[in-house]
């Protein structure tokens, strides 16, 4: 798909984490069906696919073949930090994987080129082990934008990127077109949820908004269990998930929103299904204009 890059939006994109423990096959189906518009692929899953032998190009084609947009690609853990192979904080982070290393962003390009990508999405490092945030950012940019993709900063709750503020400083220093932040309710709910930083958000520098309802109070104080395992379908939470999208667009922010319910109640149930009510459900969500 090479030579094809951001020619138009990627519209209504069902994210990785919605749909687990199942191939790429059956996420691309399961997509087609429920009228997404295009789906995530994690960097995780691509190192598996690598060992046994399936290529970047042996994936485009799948989704080419059913017409489904890959758009989005996650995550770059500690885009800023040591590259030695070092497990990636915060130190109460469940799963044991490494900071991003050249190997990483190498992957990340391969598959931006390969499936036409419209993001790639990162994260910060941790307890201050990043080092020149601005010019890695810009570099990583300047690499993505050959194939013509926009890198997204995650600001997250226990790294060194918390929240709107932090994060935009980073993307505003590094100075470049494709470069901006993914703006995912969820961890502003729970982390800082800042109104006046909301609203004053260049719309420009929003490059995919992730979207998740969530209940008023936390479940348990986890932070990051909460987060992979209880996040709640539109409507079922208690968060006004259509405002904080309207707030967005108010600002002129036209990104895509990526839906990202990571629910093991949602996980249980058919791969169609599930689908099929995070589609439905995140249409509904957009402002609605005369």
């Amino acid at each position: 798909m090479s030579g094809n890059k951001a020619d138009t939006g990627p519209g209504l994109i069902l994210g990785y984490g919605n749909l687990t423990g199942v191939s790429f096959e059956e996420r691309v189906a399961a997509a087609v069906a429920a009228g997404a518009d295009a789906i995530g692929y994690s960097l995780f899953e691509f190192q598996d696919a690598k060992r046994d032998g399936i290529g970047a190009k042996d994936l485009a084609a799948i989704a080419e073949r059913s017409g489904m947009r890959v758009a989005e690609l996650e995550v770059g853990l500690g885009f800023d930090g040591p590259a030695d192979g070092r497990r990636w904080g915060p130190s109460w982070f469940p799963w044991d994987l490494p900071y991003m290393d050249a190997g990483v962003e190498q992957d990340f390009i391969e598959l931006a080129d390969a499936f036409g990508a419209h993001h790639i999405v990162v994260a910060a490092s941790s307890g201050g082990a990043g080092a020149g945030s601005a010019s890695r950012f810009a570099r990583l940019c300047d690499r993505a934008a050959e194939v013509g993709t926009k890198v997204a900063i995650e600001f997250l709750p226990g790294t060194d990127m918390p929240d709107i503020a932090t994060s935009l400083a980073v993307v505003q220093a590094a100075d470049r077109d494709n470069g901006g932040l993914c703006v995912d309710n969820w961890h502003f709910m729970r982390g800082n949820p800042d109104e006046r930083a909301l609203r004053s958000l260049p719309g420009e520098r929003v490059v995919v908004v992730q979207l998740s309802d969530g209940p008023a109070a936390p479940l348990t104080d986890d932070y990051f269990e909460e987060t992979l395992k209880h996040r709640r379908l539109f409507g079922d939470g208690e968060w006004d998930v259509a405002g904080f999208l309207g707030t967005l667009r108010a600002s002129g922010a036209t990104a895509p929103v990526s839906i990202e319910i990571l629910s093991e109640q949602w996980q249980a149930r058919p791969v169609a299904e599930t689908a099929t009510a995070f589609v439905s459900g995140a249409r509904a969500l957009e402002p609605r204009t005369s």
